[in-house]
């Protein structure tokens, strides 16, 4: 059954009352025109259970905006959306062209600080995020009596005489959720195994993010990466957040998450009253087995206040670091990785109270 205005009904009830599913649900594809952006292919989702987001496949696969009845989730850098005409590998000049948005993804062979790895220089985060994706496609039509949106895409990470990987992401969804489900399979078309560095930077701004909101997930450890995020009782209050402060340096805490017997963990921000009285969250669920590690990158700075979860399969301490520490996981050759992240939209105290439960819950075992 179809879930619309808080009932549930069969597709013949609804075509009965519209002419085009658009009315209520769909994908619409566009380019965007002006500016950096120019060229950039975009897709935008309407869940028409309150959700909108819009996926770039002219970036990656990548999610720009965010909005929940009319709210929005995510944090949208002053960058804006950028061409990858525009990307500039080199040291840290990744983040000219880091609009943020709910999910920019970092990899496929990098990510995190700037490293030199056997002989190679490696700029911040990768080249996956600036990279175009090729054979997109959008479904969206019944299935029984549910009403289903997906869109799909493919990214290569390749060079000459290297590394030869291919990212297909599908993103679905289906009429009246608050949610949806991103699936990526990441292929190792070569023959030599290659670095498997994904992290999946999510990042959430106001009004989502703000003094009520906190970080809700079965923690069983937090460790600071470095003398600035232990300062002023960094570890104590990663997981709640002030007003916007002047100059505010990032913080930057790795957290150890408990599981259930299947392995499926989440990390939440929870905001019981983003200003108005209204509660609003999100949760993200996904596999400790795909997805070992979980990054919290904390921003609450003047004109810059955002919040990073991202999980992913190493921390971002930089690709040399991680090779001499021991810890780069590879992907063999002719081999593949899949990697599933289901992102859900809370909008009730009686649903947060659930997920406070459900943490506590794992940590108790």
């Amino acid at each position: 059954m179809a879930e619309y205005l808080g009932r549930s009904w069969k597709k013949q009830e609804l075509l009965s009352l519209i002419g085009d599913p658009k009315q209520i649900a769909g994908v619409t594809r566009s380019t965007l025109e002006e500016g950096k952006a120019a060229g950039v292919g975009a897709l935008q989702v309407n869940t028409g259970g309150g959700l909108e987001f819009t996926v770039l496949p002219g970036r990656g696969m990548d999610i720009a905006g965010a909005f929940f009845q009319g709210k929005a989730l995510s944090f949208l850098s002053p960058t804006g959306i950028t061409s990858p005409a525009y990307y500039d590998e080199p040291g840290l000049a990744w983040l000219r062209s880091f609009f943020a948005g709910l999910l920019t993804t970092c990899g496929i062979t990098n990510a995190g600080a700037p490293s030199q790895d056997q002989g190679r220089a490696f700029g911040l985060h990768g080249r996956l995020s600036n990279a175009a994706a090729e054979d997109v496609s959008v479904e969206q039509d019944w299935q029984g009596d549910e009403y289903r949106l997906a869109v799909k895409g493919r990214i290569r990470e390749a060079q000459a005489m290297g590394e030869n990987l291919l990212l297909t992401r599908t993103i679905e969804t289906r009429l009246g959720a608050r949610g949806f489900d991103l699936e990526d399979r990441i292929e190792n078309r070569g023959f030599d195994e290659q670095p498997l560095m994904m992290l999946y930077h999510c990042n959430f701004g106001f009004p989502l993010l703000g003094p009520n909101a906190r970080i809700v997930a079965p923690i069983r450890k937090t460790t600071a990466r470095n003398e600035e995020a232990r300062r002023d009782r960094g570890v104590e209050e990663a997981r709640i957040f002030p007003e916007p402060i002047a100059g505010y340096q990032e913080k930057v805490f790795f957290h150890t998450l408990a599981a259930d017997p299947e392995g499926g963990t989440f990390i939440a921000l929870l905001n019981r009253d983003i200003g108005d009285g209204t509660p609003l969250g999100i949760v993200l669920r996904f596999k400790l087995d795909e997805l070992p590690q979980l990054t919290e990158w904390k921003m609450p700075r003047k004109g810059f206040y955002v919040l990073g979860l991202e999980p992913g399969t190493v921390t971002p301490v930089g690709r040399g670091a991680l090779r001499a520490e021991g810890r780069l996981p590879m992907l063999a050759g002719q081999s593949e990785y899949r990697i599933h992240i289901r992102f859900e939209v809370l909008s009730s105290t009686a649903e947060m109270d659930s997920l406070e439960k459900e943490a506590e819950g794992l940590i108790g075992k």
